[in-house]
Parts: structure tokens; C-alpha cells; sequence
């Protein structure tokens, strides 16, 4: 993230957690869990601040960040307090980074808009299953709609008299067109799912490696390709269905699954790698 976006995410709800989740990891007695408890850290008592280190390494095993957030959701439901805090401050750095991408296509005051963010993680946390893999992701989903959701309120809102010379059309369209919107819309119109949408948001948008999302999911490369590959046809099909595609979306015929170029896929002339020919 640029430091333009890391200023707009600043402020509000959610440095308040960050100083917050700052004071339970210092001084004497730091929130801790116990390394025992959690096959994959070390067996010790590990600070929250390096649990969230481990969570947040690319090549953390899809399996292990679970049995973290199972631990850390577990406590918040039933302390609450610090633990709540200590969920939201070991998901800061995604949560900062949804703050960023919606409030970069925001002018005013993005205070409401961070604050709408925390909220969807926190009303997740109190539901997501924790029975199902990948729990982080789906409470960055909720933290997106919920986002997304004050965004298109506040662009929605009348605009005062003083400023009829704003035109907020532009903005909305780009907001809606927003490749994270789009696989917003395709989850709740049952395109694809959250996962699916997670999948390719990491490997097209945040362009992570197929071969290392592979194995943190302890899956195979070729099943995963393949997965991606069937959700990239049925959202590009519905795109073009509906005409919603924004500017950065190719739409290839659907049979044709060798030419797709997904949401912010880059030219095929430019990748490189042991992907061989399959971006990022």
C-alpha cells in the first residue's frame, strides 16, 4: 500500500484499535495465547503482535492461520474486552487496506467510512463459522460490504446547495465499477462464492503466486487453476450479460478459458515466472 493510502486509512476507528491493539501487546504483561495450545507457533506464550506476524506471512499454511483465529474468536466470544480488540488489531493491516481502497474514491471525511469497516469485522466476529477454512477472509468480506455499503450511502446523500458544482456521478461509477465491487456483486448474486471471489482477488488483484496460494490451501496447483478458472468464466460470462464489466476487465468469450484475462490481470506479454503463462 502507498503512503498516500496508508494516511487516508489513518484516523478514526481504526487507529483507535491500533493504539489500543498497541497497549495490549507492550509493558509487562502483553496479551499473549500459549504456543502449546496451537500445533504450528512455538511453545511458549507467543505476543499477539507476533501471532499476527506468523498469520500474515505468505507462506503460513492456510491450516494454521485457522487454528489462530479459532483460538482468537473462541476468546472474543467469550471475554470479549481485550480479545475483541486483539482480533481486530491482528486483522488491522487487511482492514487498513480496505479503508484505503474504498476511501481513495472518496474526497470527504473517510471517518464513517473506517468506522463502517471495523463494524462489519466486529458483527462477523460474533457469527462467522468456525467450522469452515479460510475464517479470515470471510471476515474481510463483511468488513468490505459493510464499507462498501457507507460508501454508496454517502454518494448517495443529497449534495448540499453550496456545492451543486460537484458532480458525484463519476465517482459512483467508479465505485461500483471497483474490481472488489464486482466480485462483491457476483457473491451476492451467487456467481461465484466468497471463496471463489477470494481466490481470484488474491491471485488477480493482490497478483500472489497460484503455486504459493496452492500451498498455503494444502491443495494442488492444478485443482486450484482449475477452480479459478471455472469461476473466471461464470463471472465473466454474467458480466457480459449485464454489461457491468469495469474498464479493467477483459471479456473473452466464456469457452474460451485459455484466453481469459480476469479482474486486473495483467498482459500476457508481461508474465514471467514458473506460473508459465498463468498470471500471478
Amino acid at each position: 500500500m502507498h503512503d498516500d493510502q496508508v494516511d487516508r486509512a489513518r484516523g478514526g476507528a481504526l487507529d483507535s484499535a491500533r493504539q489500543a491493539f498497541s497497549l495490549l501487546t507492550t509493558g509487562p504483561h502483553p496479551l499473549a495465547v500459549d504456543g502449546r495450545d496451537i500445533s504450528g507457533l512455538p511453545a511458549r506464550c507467543v505476543r499477539l503482535d507476533e501471532v499476527r506476524e506468523v498469520v500474515l506471512h505468505r507462506r503460513c499454511p492456510q491450516a494454521l492461520r485457522d487454528r489462530v483465529w479459532v483460538v482468537l474468536v473462541t476468546r472474543s466470544r467469550a471475554e470479549g474486552g481485550a480479545w475483541t480488540v486483539a482480533c481486530a488489531g491482528v486483522a488491522l493491516p487487511a482492514l487498513t487496506a480496505i479503508a484505503a481502497r474504498l476511501s481513495a474514491r472518496f474526497a470527504a471525511d473517510p471517518a464513517d467510512l473506517h468506522s463502517a469497516v471495523l463494524a462489519g469485522f466486529l458483527g462477523e466476529l460474533a457469527e462467522v463459522d468456525l467450522d469452515r477454512p479460510r475464517i479470515m477472509n470471510r471476515l474481510r468480506w463483511a468488513a468490505f460490504r459493510a464499507g462498501y455499503a457507507a460508501l454508496r450511502e454517502a454518494l448517495d446523500a443529497p449534495v448540499p446547495t453550496c456545492d451543486r458544482s460537484r458532480r458525484r456521478d463519476p465517482v459512483t461509477r467508479r465505485a461500483a465499477g471497483h474490481p472488489d465491487v464486482v466480485l462483491l456483486r457476483a457473491i451476492a448474486e451467487g456467481v461465484v462464492t466468497e471463496d471463489e471471489a477470494e481466490l481470484i482477488g488474491q491471485t488477480r488483484l493482490d497478483r500472489r503466486p497460484l503455486t504459493r496460494l496452492a500451498a498455503e490451501r494444502d491443495s494442488s496447483y492444478p485443482a486450484l487453476k482449475q477452480q479459478r478458472r471455472r469461476a473466471e468464466r461464470r463471472l465473466l460470462a454474467h458480466l457480459a450479460d449485464t454489461d457491468e464489466a469495469p474498464p479493467n476487465v477483459a471479456l473473452p468469450h466464456p469457452e474460451r478459458s485459455h484466453t481469459v484475462t480476469a479482474v486486473g490481470d495483467a498482459p500476457a506479454a508481461s508474465r514471467q515466472g514458473p506460473e508459465s503463462g498463468i498470471a500471478r
